[in-house]
């Protein structure tokens, strides 16, 4: 499988951080979905952000410009 393929979860330090990067990602365009964060993954928050990999390249670089921090983790779905 592609490392661009299927869904990742954008984990972040808190829900104050997860409602900025909507913010972002909605006015980017991209599909996603507030979800909570699944019991095996670790975070100081309990929500987190699901999209597609394959809008990472924008995403990641729009975020990072706006110095949102977060984990990337991968899923199978």
């Amino acid at each position: 499988m592609n490392e661009n393929s299927g869904k990742c979860l954008l984990l972040f330090q808190s829900i104050h951080r997860v409602m900025q990067a909507e913010r972002i990602i909605s006015s980017l365009g991209i599909s996603y979905q507030i979800v909570p964060v699944p019991k095996e993954f670790s975070s100081e928050c309990g929500m987190c952000i699901e999209v597609l990999c394959s809008s990472n390249n924008i995403l990641v670089a729009e975020l990072q410009r706006n110095n949102i921090f977060f984990n990337k983790v991968k899923v199978h779905i």
